[in-house]
């Protein structure tokens, strides 16, 4: 009784985390390059098992129960769709590759090529965190007329003043999210990663999140009715114990 219990509160907690993934990915629908989270979830006596890699110790003892556990977020690197704009500081990357940017925290890659010149006239994020460009060097935009090819030469009042940084990525999936749509790369990913070879720019574009909302509206639909699900074994266990608990207890 109370394995079940136990069961049934473990799912509940697993359907929060992923419910709080699945709000992510919403609240980022119209975020230039977002790219959504899919979450991971395994059975415990599958996780306690490929951790012990001791089977038999489960056959001998009681196993460790059922429920289930969120163990990570998987990166969806599916491409968003592109929409023209009017504005050559907006870039879209078609390929794998991502822009290098200058943060107080070090260096880190971004899909989201809304970008904007800071107070220093420097090429920067919509966040205001320098591009960079060849050399890991910011490029300066000293002039009115700025245009981005293809292969990321920067050109200013038709004078070319630099070149993007782009990064391509043996597995992106190697990178860690963090906030302002930037990503960190560890010295794993770096070493397995190499200036852009196949990545192109489109200018006065961007790419869109591929957060597909009406998938992601189900996926919570569906987690909340697991979640409900939980709920009322929880109610049914509790109610049965109650009832066992006045049966047993009760003078002959």
């Amino acid at each position: 009784m109370q394995k079940s219990l136990y069961t049934a509160a473990v799912g509940m907690v697993a359907v929060e985390e992923r419910q709080a993934v699945i709000a992510n990915n919403i609240a980022n629908a119209s975020t230039t390059g977002f790219r959504r989270q899919q979450p991971v979830q395994k059975g415990f006596y599958e996780i306690l098992t490929n951790t012990a890699k001791r089977p038999a110790w489960f056959e001998s003892q009681i196993g460790p129960g059922g429920g289930a556990q969120m163990v990570e977020t998987f990166t969806d690197t599916a491409a968003g769709a592109f929409t023209a704009t009017d504005d050559p500081l907006n870039i879209a990357l078609s390929g794998p590759g991502y822009l290098a940017v200058s943060t107080p925290s070090g260096e880190r890659f971004t899909r989201a090529g809304a970008l904007t010149i800071d107070v220093n006239k420097q090429l920067a994020t919509s966040d205001g965190f320098p591009v960079m460009g060849q050399g890991s060097q910011p490029i300066a935009i000293n002039g009115t007329d700025v245009q981005i090819a293809g292969d990321g030469t920067v050109r200013v009042d038709g004078q070319a003043v630099g070149k993007l940084r782009l990064v391509e990525f043996e597995d992106p999936h190697m990178l860690e999210r963090q906030g302002h749509n930037l990503y960190r790369a560890g010295e794993a990913a770096l070493g397995r990663s190499s200036e852009a070879s196949v990545t192109t720019i489109h200018s006065k574009m961007l790419e869109l999140s591929n957060v597909n909302m009406p998938k992601e509206m189900v996926s919570m639909i569906s987690a909340l009715r697991v979640y409900e699900a939980n709920q009322k074994v929880i109610a049914t266990a509790d109610e049965t114990m109650g009832r066992l608990i006045e049966q047993v207890g009760a003078p002959a």
